[in-house]
C-alpha cells in the first residue's frame, strides 16, 4: 500500500500491530481515514525535528548524507556523524570497541539545540539504537530512531561471521552479499584503504549481543530493501519490539544500498514529518 507521501509500505509479517482492543494504530501525524502504516498509536513528540544525525554503514563515510538536505522537510538540518578511521577522519585510529563508538556518537549529539532524530544504515542503525538507549536514559531521547538495512538488534546475525577471513575471501563474501558498492570493486586502491574500517565495523556487528533493557519510548521506523539479502521482512519487523511508541516499516526497491534511491528519500521524509506531527485520533 502507499502512504499519502508516496512511500511504499507493505505488511512484512502478518497483520499490522494492534493495540486497544484490536484497533490498527498509526504513526504520529497520520490522519484518520488514510491508509495506515504498520504501527501503534502513542503520544507524539509534537515538535518538529530540527536535526537529523546520520550514521553510515560498516566502513562507510557519513558525509554523503549531507546531500539529503535539499530533499528533506523544511527546517531539518542533516548532521553526518563521521567516525574516526572513516571518510574525512581516515587518518584517525579506528574505534575497536562498540562502547567507544557509541560514546563518540553521544559526544557529537546536541540535544540542547532542539528536537533531533537518529538515522543509521546497517552498522549505523545498530549504533543509532545503542545511542538512543543511552540518550533516553539521560532524559534526552531522540524524537525518532530511523533504522535502515538492518534487522532488529535482538535478531540473530543474518550471515556467517566474515571479519576473520583473509582479504580476498573477505572482499568476495561481502560483495556477494551486496555489502560493497560496485564502484569500490572497480577501484582496488580505494578499496584497500576502505578495508580496515569495514573489517573493524563488521567485527563489532558480528560480535554484538543486545544487552537486556526496556524498549525505547520513542517512534521507530525501519526501512528495508526488497532485494537486500542482509535483512528479511520478519527481521525488520522485529524493530517493533524495541519501542513502546509508534512504529512503521517500509519495504522499498533495491538491495543493501537502497538508501541512495528516491523511494527511500520519500519514505524518510514521510517518517520525519510523522515524527514531528500530532498523533492521529483513534478510529
Amino acid at each position: 500500500m502507499t502512504s499519502p507521501h508516496g512511500t511504499t509500505v507493505e505488511e512484512a509479517a502478518g497483520p499490522p500491530a494492534r493495540t486497544d482492543g484490536g484497533r490498527t494504530a498509526a504513526w504520529p501525524g497520520q490522519e484518520s481515514g488514510r491508509e495506515p502504516v504498520e504501527g501503534r498509536e502513542e503520544e507524539a513528540a509534537g515538535t518538529p525535528v530540527r536535526t537529523l544525525y546520520c550514521l553510515a554503514h560498516a566502513g562507510g563515510s557519513a558525509l554523503p548524507y549531507a546531500r539529503w538536505s535539499a530533499a528533506l522537510p523544511p527546517g531539518v538540518r542533516v548532521e553526518p556523524l563521521e567516525l574516526p578511521g572513516h571518510g574525512s577522519r581516515l587518518r584517525e585510529p579506528l574505534l575497536t570497541d562498540l562502547e567507544a563508538a557509541v560514546a563518540e556518537v553521544l559526544e557529537r549529539v546536541r540535544p540542547e539545540e532542539g528536537p533531533f532524530a537518529l538515522f543509521g544504515h546497517s552498522f549505523g542503525a545498530l549504533l543509532g539504537f545503542e545511542a538512543a538507549r543511552r540518550l533516553s536514559a539521560r532524559g534526552t531521547p531522540p524524537a525518532a530512531l530511523l533504522a535502515a538495512g538492518r534487522n532488529g538488534p535482538g535478531e540473530p546475525l543474518s550471515h556467517r561471521p566474515l571479519h576473520t577471513l583473509p582479504d580476498d575471501r573477505f572482499v568476495a563474501a561481502v560483495h556477494r552479499m551486496g555489502g560493497l558498492p560496485d564502484i569500490l570493486m572497480e577501484q582496488p586502491e580505494v578499496l584497500r584503504m576502505y578495508l580496515p574500517a569495514l573489517r573493524c565495523d563488521l567485527r563489532l556487528v558480528e560480535t554484538y549481543v543486545r544487552a537486556p533493557g526496556p524498549p525505547l519510548d520513542v517512534p521507530v521506523a525501519a526501512f528495508g530493501g526488497r532485494g537486500d539479502v542482509l535483512t528479511d521482512p520478519a527481521g525488520l519487523l522485529a524493530w517493533q519490539k524495541e519501542t513502546s511508541g509508534p512504529f512503521q516499516l517500509a519495504l522499498l526497491p533495491g538491495g543493501h544500498f537502497f538508501v541512495t534511491g528516491p523511494p527511500f528519500l520519500r519514505a524518510l521524509c514521510a517518517a520525519l514529518t510523522g515524527a514531528a506531527a500530532p498523533a492521529a485520533p483513534a478510529p
